[in-house]
């Protein structure tokens, strides 16, 4: 009995032995490959680095076409998609940039698509709504649904905003909807700020109501301050009396510094920081009681070029 158990504890021993040889022989096989590829794979990111997209892709086309589901398929999938996508828009081959494009997107859904889980699955739906906006506006409108389809994303902020954006440019209409909502009832704070820094990049009559109301509503202080710096930079005399009124509503001293800081860049009728901003920030001044208000608006006042500013600062100091 004892010689049968010894006999069968050889038996796992080299059992045990042969599967670790063989998978060390499995290793010793793939090896090679693998460093084959990390080594296209480097020096594809290095041509991406230099600019050089027509060179990139061809080498993230090696790696993609040739090993479809090796260790780096899915990286190479995203960067052969930018370097496509740059290629695409860099002038030098405008006959073929819409095919180039349409390439980039088809290799984008094609990551997302077989590699859920790929570090690169959000990035990919970024580049997506880039692409499908720059071919949309080149009259493709078929590529609108990418856009729209992102519009529609609740859980990745950064991809609803980004699309909210790209509707915005292409159609007011259907993004204001969207907007509205997300500016008044929205919950995720960072997202709308996001909208007010895209809403502030398009000219409309409802963008400086929509920010006024952000400035003075909003339960978030960072996305007040969003709203009343794009008001500054919008740089018309509307937004500018609208800071003023801001201004006076205002009972959070951080959001009048912020309003402080917008009147000085925008300076009313005349633009830039001129006689409109210095007279309003002098008023200010006057009737202001809060020293740190005070010396916010010293201080803004200081930097402006204008005479009046000038005398205002020198009568104080008498």
């Amino acid at each position: 009995m004892k010689h049968i158990m010894k006999m069968i504890v050889v038996l796992l021993i080299l059992l045990v032995l042969f599967i670790n040889t063989g998978a060390d022989t499995d290793r010793d096989k793939t090896e090679p490959g693998d460093k084959e590829v990390k080594k296209i794979f480097q020096e594809a990111k290095k041509s991406i680095y230099a600019k050089e997209w027509a060179k990139a892709a061809e080498q993230f086309k090696k790696i993609t076409a040739d090993l479809p589901t090796g260790e780096w398929v899915d990286d190479s999938l995203y960067w052969l998609s930018y370097s496509l996508n740059k290629l695409g828009e860099n002038g030098k081959d405008p006959e073929n940039a819409l095919e180039t494009k349409k390439e980039a997107l088809k290799n984008l859904t094609l990551l997302m698509t077989r590699y859920p889980g790929s570090e690169w699955y959000d990035e990919a739906k970024l580049l997506i709504v880039e692409i499908a906006q720059d071919l949309a506006a080149r009259g493709l409108k078929d590529y609108e649904k990418y856009i729209t389809n992102g519009v529609k994303e609740e859980e990745n902020a950064d991809l609803k905003a980004v699309a909210l954006a790209a509707l915005l440019e292409m159609n007011k209409e259907k993004a204001f909807p969207s907007v509205e909502k997300i500016l008044r009832s929205g919950k995720d704070p960072e997202l709308r700020r996001k909208i007010i820094f895209a809403l502030a990049q398009i000219k409309d009559d409802r963008v400086i109501p929509l920010l006024v109301e952000a400035a003075n509503t909003d339960p978030d202080y960072e996305v007040k301050k969003q709203a009343v710096f794009m008001l500054g930079q919008l740089g018309t005399p509307e937004s500018y009396k609208q800071l003023v009124d801001i201004y006076e509503k205002a009972g959070d001293m951080e959001l009048k510094k912020q309003v402080i800081f917008s009147i000085s860049q925008v300076g009313g009728d005349d633009g830039g920081g001129g006689d409109a901003a210095v007279n309003d920030l002098i008023h200010i001044y006057k009737v202001e009681k809060n020293l740190q208000l005070k010396k916010q608006i010293i201080f803004r006042l200081a930097q402006s070029q204008s005479k009046e500013a000038r005398a205002f600062i020198l009568k104080i100091l008498e």
